[in-house]
């Protein structure tokens, strides 16, 4: 508590410096020229509270980058975000290039099976993603960003305790566009990019706007496999997204959009970790002789990673005057077949096969009020279902039985949230979301010579009620101070990989956090210097934890709370018309609680895993006028302290702290019609555990790695 009250003393400091005037008229007046002279597509506004607002406006805690900000930083892939976004950590989950481990300030999920839920909301438009695999979305045909931190149990509510990331793409407009992209670099990286749209016409006047996206990208493997002489953690992906837009009358709009993904970049394969010097210091065999961690050894020379998922959205919005009455109907599935070697070495000590079908489906009905006036609120309806089918096969030195999993999900909410101004300077949210969530559990377990282990299946239900006050307060015209304190929930749950009917049978409570948050966001001379900063404590109770123990089971459960404190910054700077600058802060002061005398050994003292205790980044682009368009520089800096990869936090997979830098320079012309860039990420070639498995009954020490230095160049032309 005295770190979250100094923490509270520093920001109102720093509230007291941005409220000073600026003392120089001069000075003022460069501001506003730089201002004005500054990038236009940056983003300016956001709709993360379910209506367009200024995103200085808005008293919490968000960074959104539009799609030019995006390109200019590399932004092309879901991960890619950790490097601009502050206590964040995104990676790819372990044994797949297609899921997605999120953790916001030190609350998230790593277990991808689908009866663990995760706890950072994924939407695309308004379309929520349920699933962990298939996650790691590449960023195409996007208009915009908006990553949300801190629970969102109000307007988004399930699985958004950590926060939420949303995904905007372009909407059909009407404009006649075709435009393409290419990217070529090392290890036989080759990407492209189809987009555009156009007026379709149509009847009475009225018309037809469409707009679409055509993407591939496909990539060699950066891993050598010395046991089959070949390399692996390769990437082929494929995808499509189509959107219509028409009106009906002069009050109603409606959207239909279409997305589709194809990946076929198969497993991504683990290395051994212990050479010669690390088997003296953690008593453990040798499973890396040759000391390079770009070596693996691996006896499936048959592994999978098939993915296939399309997701349709229809949408309408209806003008009522005071209020808009929206509704959004989505339909979603998503088919992965899975088999990869967990490993990292030649036998077969721990092998998975799963071939999991999902699929989705949602209706959403929402009144919006038009936000003028001294009162602006928002109510709503959800409802949500999802089924879920995966045969699981666990290899654990020999093949082992089938064991069929499945489970059935419905979600049910209603939710408000009003916006009270007063005072001239003031205003008051209050906003309240009742979940109740049923989920209806089966395991079918075979043995390995096909006779039955187990048969269990179980219903259970459980209902919540989320909450969030804030008061904010705008200090002169651009400084904003707000304090609030959110609630956000994720439903209790069952441990699909239970080996046992015993452990099947154990019932998860449900997951909550209560964040207090105290923030300001200023926009200073005249323009030119964004900062926002906060601090925020979560009291994070009963997680859901998951660890192998030593023979390889997976054991999910409730064992403790948590205490997260921690400080955020994100500043840009407009230094000259031509020069752009920004920083980005977090830290993380993350201690377990409340466990139990009998837990006290596996808990006391840990840092919770995926949290390091600070963060920070850099960013810098310069554009040099030339007599026939433009050359842009620019550069990226992004350092992550140590962290820790599974629950025990032990030091074989920990993550050391390391410092990533990456470049671009790009040529444009002053019609803007193409573009050239020669691009660089990883400069430092630095190695770092993006996640791992520490098993020692089953003689294991494996650790994914990052992707290694790569460059090439990229090339976009706009035909119209």
């Amino acid at each position: 508590m005295q770190s979250f009250r100094r923490s509270a003393l520093a920001l109102a400091a720093i509230t007291s410096l941005m409220s000073c005037p600026l003392s120089s008229q001069a000075q003022t007046a460069a501001a506003t020229a730089n201002a004005a002279n500054a990038n236009e597509e940056t983003v300016v506004t956001i709709s993360a509270q379910r209506r367009l607002e200024e995103i200085q406006k808005v008293p919490m805690s968000i960074t959104a980058l539009s799609s030019k900000e995006m390109q200019t930083l590399q932004i092309r892939r879901l991960d890619d975000l950790k490097l601009v976004v502050p206590n964040v950590v995104i990676e790819q989950n372990t044994g797949t290039s297609s899921g997605a481990k999120i953790f916001m300030r030190g609350v998230g999920t790593d277990e991808s099976l689908f009866t663990a839920d995760p706890s950072v909301a994924i939407y695309i438009d308004d379309m929520y993603v349920a699933r962990q695999t298939g996650a790691m979305f590449d960023m195409f045909d996007l208009q915009r960003i908006e990553v949300l931190r801190g629970p969102q149990g109000t307007l988004y509510g399930r699985n958004a305790t950590g926060g939420a990331i949303r995904y905007i793409t372009k909407k059909p407009s009407g404009e006649s566009r075709l435009e393409v992209d290419t990217r070529i670099g090392n290890f036989g990286r080759i990407d492209g990019s189809l987009s555009g749209s156009a007026s379709l016409g149509g009847a009475a006047g009225g018309s037809v706007a469409v707009s679409f996206g055509l993407m591939t990208k496909s990539r060699g493997g950066y891993l050598q496999d010395i046991t089959n002489n070949r390399v692996v953690n390769t990437e082929a992906v494929d995808g499509a997204r189509v959107a219509l837009a028409a009106s009906l009358g002069a009050s109603t709009s409606l959207r239909l959009s279409i997305d589709t993904l194809r990946q076929n970049s198969g497993p991504t394969y683990a290395t051994g970790i212990v050479d010669a010097a690390a088997a003296v210091r953690f008593t453990r065999p040798v499973n890396n002789a040759d000391g390079n961690l770009l070596t693996t050894e691996t006896n499936l020379s048959n592994g999978l990673n098939e993915l296939g998922q399309t997701g349709i959205s229809l949408s309408s919005a209806t003008d009522l005057g005071g209020f808009e009455w929206r509704n959004i109907l989505t339909w979603r599935k998503m088919d992965n077949e899975l088999f990869i070697d967990l490993d990292g070495t030649a036998a077969t000590r721990f092998h998975l096969y799963q071939n999991q079908r999902q699929k989705q489906k949602s209706f959403e009905t929402q009144l919006v009020s038009s936000g003028k006036g001294m009162l602006s609120w928002t109510a709503g309806l959800f409802w949500f279902n999802e089924t879920n089918n995966q045969p699981t096969r666990q290899d654990i030195f020999s093949p082992g039985g089938v064991t069929t999993v499945s489970q059935d999900t419905t979600a049910t909410a209603a939710y408000g949230q009003a916006d009270l101004r007063f005072g001239g300077i003031f205003k008051a949210t209050l906003g309240a979301r009742y979940s109740h969530e049923t989920k209806d559990f089966g395991l079918n377990a075979l043995r390995a010579n096909g006779t039955l282990n187990f048969d269990f299946r179980k219903e259970d239900s459980w209902s919540r009620s989320d909450y969030k006050l804030g008061l904010d307060a705008e200090l002169g015209k651009n400084v904003l101070v707000y304090g609030s304190a959110t609630t956000g929930f994720k439903s209790g749950g069952f441990n699909g990989r239970a080996g046992n009917a015993a452990a099947a049978a154990l019932v998860l409570r449900p997951e909550t956090v209560l964040t207090y948050e105290l923030g300001v966001k200023s926009t200073l001379a005249g323009g030119t210097v964004k900062l926002n900063a906060n601090v925020f404590r979560n009291d994070y109770k009963d997680l859901q934890l998951t660890a192998f123990d030593s023979t390889g089971a997976s054991v999910l459960f409730n064992a403790a709370s948590a205490l997260i404190q921690g400080v955020e910054v994100d500043a840009s700077v407009n230094v000259t018309r031509q020069w752009q600058v920004g920083l980005n802060l977090g830290t993380l002061d993350a201690e377990y609680r409340d466990y139990s005398a009998a837990n006290r050994a596996t808990f006391e003292g840990k840092q919770l895993k995926q949290a390091p205790k600070l963060q920070y980044g850099a960013s810098s682009s310069y554009r040099f006028g030339l007599a026939d368009g433009g050359l842009t520089v620019g550069a990226q800096l992004k350092h992550v302290g140590d962290h820790f990869q599974n629950l025990a936090a032990t030091e074989i997979i920990k993550t050391s702290a390391y410092t990533l830098v990456d470049a671009r320079v790009s040529y444009e012309p002053k019609d803007g019609r193409w573009g050239l860039a020669l691009w660089g990420k990883n400069l430092g070639d630095k190695r770092y555990y993006t996640g791992g498995f520490d098993i020692s009954g089953l003689g294991i020490a494996a650790a994914y790695l990052n992707l290694p230095r790569s460059y090439g160049f990229e090339f976009r032309y706009r035909f119209w």
